[in-house]
């Protein structure tokens, strides 16, 4: 009975208004430290850069959590969080291109890739796809193997990935979109049977 009443009262004493903003705050933590981690990679202080790397990629797992926790998640936060995850993704990998670590279309196609998101997204409620939604993960994957390995072996390991990774969720997006319209496709009966299946046989 005290944990259910402690329970009771701490619901009472949250502040909906404020709840809502926790989340797309912890986004924008990682979105304002984006410079500070470009700036220390740059400079080849790369220890450090590990370091505040891995804090904004907890940061990306926290912002989801509490958005799930308080009951707040919502597609502005939805669609902020995945902004934040691009713009930190596209300049880590301007730093490291400028290094060696990827080619400048690889940075092209992320961004496309992005844009594809943002763009069919108007098109379904539902924002995230199959494959998509591990899409960011594997770019941060890749950028935080980085400031362990080098060399030509890793460059082309990462460079396949990420070109493989890309077509794969460009066409399980499609698919999934393809899907839904074809599920949400309503057949009006016409006026005499023959005209219905000739409808039928069309679509």
């Amino acid at each position: 009975m005290p944990d259910k009443l402690e329970a009771i009262l701490f619901l009472k004493r949250r502040n909906p208004a404020i709840d809502s903003r926790v989340p797309s705050a912890v986004t924008a933590v990682r979105l304002g430290f984006a410079p500070l981690l470009v700036f220390l990679v740059s400079r080849g202080m790369l220890f450090y850069g590990a370091v505040l790397f891995l804090f904004l990629l907890f940061t990306d797992f926290l912002d989801g959590y509490l958005a799930r926790k308080l009951g707040v998640s919502s597609k502005f936060g939805i669609y902020f969080d995945a902004t934040a995850d691009f713009i930190l993704v596209f300049c880590m990998l301007l730093v490291f291109g400028s290094m060696g670590f990827c080619a400048d279309w690889v940075l092209i196609l992320v961004t496309a890739v992005f844009a594809e998101f943002v763009l069919t997204s108007r098109f379904s409620s539902k924002i995230y796809d199959p494959v998509g939604k591990y899409y960011g993960s594997l770019l941060y994957g890749a950028i935080g193997l980085r400031f362990i390995f080098s060399g030509k072996l890793f460059y082309d390991v990462v460079t396949v990935g990420v070109v493989a990774f890309s077509a794969a969720s460009v066409i399980s997006r499609a698919t999934f979109l393809l899907k839904k319209h074809s599920s949400h496709r309503i057949d009006f009966p016409s006026k005499n049977s023959s005209e219905t299946h000739a409808y039928k046989r069309q679509a």
